[in-house]
């Protein structure tokens, strides 16, 4: 019997093997990188296995997303990791974007963008790790959603039946071009609550940037909010979803290039190495003044943004204000 030649998927699939066994705890994202493709196009050789393309009914694959309890909400960039655990609940739309408010959740998704969905089955420690993956037309992840012990797993399953793709072959059909919709887009939306279109404000033109503060100064007032328990927010973001927390940080920790903070419901992982620096910033906001501080990389690109607690009624909390002044003293760069 001939040989057939390997697909191109196949050569890839065979590829990412011999890279897990040489290193056998690389990420795929950092696999993808090492074999200059997308994760998407990499995960995607797993379908029929490991993995299942589902159909893009990105509104009602969220709202199923709803019943199958505590999950944890997973989006980062290049540089941050923000995690978030709890409920898909009070999901909505807001033009092409989809905003979630559930128990411990806040995304604003920006679905419009979003290409590709996978259901994919992981080994761990702990046994079997199953996760909802979501990508962008260059196949870069915008958002992923993992199970926790108290999900309902029947559910998922069903879920996954409901959505799966009659396509299920190895390739990833990534479209030659497809660019991003600015995120002006979504500021423009009629439907966007003022908590969120206030933090997208703090990013724009419309903010004076007041002052700058170093990665140690960061580490330093991050260490006091949490010693304070002061309600903060901290958002994290890509072109296709935001994710934010809202309340109290408790126990941070350094491993390696990492600042962490490591909380029951919340985590983030923040690459210090690619911070160049933190900006203070301002602007009017309705009657009051908000203040907040911009994490930048190294091509001042926005890494995570950190705001104090805030309501309609007397604005952002002038603790938080005045500790941010205090650092900026303290540990300008």
């Amino acid at each position: 019997m001939t040989k057939q030649p390997l697909s191109i998927a196949d050569t890839l699939k065979q590829a990412w093997q011999d890279l897990l066994a040489d290193h056998p705890h690389m990420r795929i994202r950092d696999a993808a990188a090492t074999l200059g493709v997308s994760e998407a196009e990499l995960l995607a050789t797993d379908c029929g296995n490991r993995v299942t393309r589902l159909r893009a009914h990105w509104p009602a694959l969220l709202s199923a997303v709803g019943t199958l309890g505590p999950v944890m909400a997973l989006t980062r960039n290049a540089f941050a990791v923000h995690e978030s655990t709890g409920l898909y609940e009070d999901i909505r739309p807001c033009g092409d974007a989809i905003l979630i408010a559930g128990h411990h959740i806040a995304l604003c998704l920006l679905v419009g963008i979003w290409h590709s969905g996978f259901a994919v089955t992981e080994e761990s420690h702990r046994g079997p790790r199953h996760s909802l993956q979501f990508f962008d037309t260059g196949g870069e992840a915008v958002h992923k959603i993992y199970l926790t012990e108290h999900a309902d797993a029947g559910l998922y399953r069903r879920l996954v039946d409901i959505f799966r793709a009659d396509d299920q072959s190895p390739n990833p059909a990534l479209p030659a071009h497809g660019p991003n919709p600015p995120l002006g887009d979504l500021k423009q939306c009629s439907e966007l609550p003022e908590s969120w279109r206030r933090l997208l404000l703090a990013d724009t033109s419309e903010a004076a940037v007041t002052g700058r503060i170093s990665m140690p100064a960061l580490r330093a007032l991050m260490q006091q909010l949490a010693e304070l328990m002061l309600p903060i927010q901290v958002l994290v973001g890509n072109p296709g979803a935001l994710q934010l927390h809202d309340g109290p940080i408790q126990n941070l920790k350094i491993t390696g290039p990492w600042f962490n903070i490591l909380d029951q419901r919340f985590n983030l992982h923040l690459n210090e190495m690619a911070v160049a620096g933190a900006d203070i910033v301002q602007l009017r906001y309705r009657q009051h003044a908000l203040t907040g501080l911009l994490v930048r990389g190294q091509n001042q690109q926005t890494i995570a943004s950190v705001f104090g607690g805030y309501d309609d009624t007397n604005g952002e909390n002038g603790f938080w204000r005045d500790l941010l002044r205090a650092s900026a003293l303290a540990g300008g760069s």
